[in-house]
């Protein structure tokens, strides 16, 4: 199993670049790419739960590796979204007006779709659910064998960004403290009064941390410019992640998810990666993130989880069909659906 690391590693080194300080670290042209790196780890981390590993030395570095990494392998995708939202409010009119259409139905459509497949492929195989299941499986409350929690959560996160939008259209300001507060209460009605698990809002902190990001990026650009603060920023960032990761992880996990997405972006400063394969990933992530349950299924439902590596393997090229297959349906349902939004 660590050879999935080994190649993840390799795939990496095509189009590595320690550049320096670059002020467009924060550009989908390098983000993307990222986001690509964690969707591999996802999926390496999702497929444990499908297969018996042995002892073997390898096999528990493997392990070791996604136990210590965690949920702080879907950080990054939080932060990023939290950003990207921010940014595309500053550069562009009417954002806030078509938001809910154009992204919070936009993503709930395609999410309904895949699940849509998993009724279908486990009905085939005479896989059922309860009826509570079926029910709130459309939005991320319940789960019929998908992914279902991240879903949930950002669609929550959409809609409290919404109203930040919207505050920030009409006083000017005020719209990410909005966010803020209103995250606040969304991670105490999921936490404590529906008593879901941690893994639901442990790095729910860091989509607000992008949009602050984006608000004072040009200030901290300014800051960076200089060598000696730059090279400071990323030393303090990468101490306290660690240290506070090692003595704090799970009594702050928030904070220490939020301190990761800092010293990643601040590490992606100095550091290009880039690929054609990383992009394609990327750009899929979501695509790939709620479909790739569905060949790990039916995969062991057919048995092939007894032989691990066949059982990767298959799972890794019918979750790649699958998402490439989506990403086109996608394209043609948002033509026909949100393209005058």
């Amino acid at each position: 199993m660590i050879l999935l690391l080994v190649i993840l590693a390799l795939i990496c080194v095509w189009g590595f670049e320690f550049s320096g300080y670059h002020s467009d670290y924060l550009d989908p042209r390098y983000t993307t790419a990222i986001k690509g790196v964690f969707t591999v780890l996802i999926f390496c981390s999702h497929i444990r739960g499908y297969i018996s590993l042995s002892d073997h030395w390898s096999n528990i570095l493997y392990n070791t590796v996604f136990d210590y990494l965690g949920q702080l392998i879907v950080a990054m995708f939080f932060f990023y979204s939290g950003y990207g939202i921010w940014e595309s409010w500053k550069r562009k009119a009417g954002y806030a007006q078509s938001f809910f259409k154009k992204r919070i139905l936009k993503v709930l459509l395609h999410f309904d779709m895949a699940v849509l497949l998993f009724i279908i492929a486990q009905s085939i195989l005479s896989i059922y659910y309860s009826k509570t299941d079926y029910l709130y499986c459309w939005v991320g409350w319940t789960s019929v064998g998908n992914s279902n929690w991240f879903i949930f959560v950002i669609l929550g996160l959409y809609l409290i960004a919404q109203f930040g939008l919207l505050i920030q259209d009409k006083m000017g300001h005020g719209g990410i403290l909005l966010s803020i507060l209103l995250s606040t209460l969304f991670w105490i009605w999921l936490r404590i009064v529906k008593e879901q698990p941690a893994w639901w809002v442990d790095t729910l902190a860091t989509f607000s941390l992008g949009m602050i990001i984006s608000q004072f990026k040009p200030i901290l650009d300014t800051w960076f410019t200089n060598r000696t603060h730059h090279f400071l920023a990323i030393a303090v960032s990468a101490v306290v992640f660690f240290s506070a990761y090692k003595l704090f992880k799970i009594d702050i996990y928030g904070g220490v998810s939020c301190l990761f997405c800092c010293f990643t972006v601040l590490l992606s400063s100095i550091v290009k990666i880039g690929n054609p394969i990383l992009t394609w990933l990327g750009k899929n992530a979501f695509t790939i993130y709620i479909i790739q349950r569905l060949p790990m299924i039916v995969f062991s439902h057919w048995g092939f989880n007894q032989t691990p590596a066949v059982f990767v393997l298959a799972s890794l090229i019918a979750t790649l069909i699958l998402a490439e297959c989506l990403s086109r349906l996608y394209s043609w349902t948002d033509t026909k659906l949100f393209a005058h939004a």
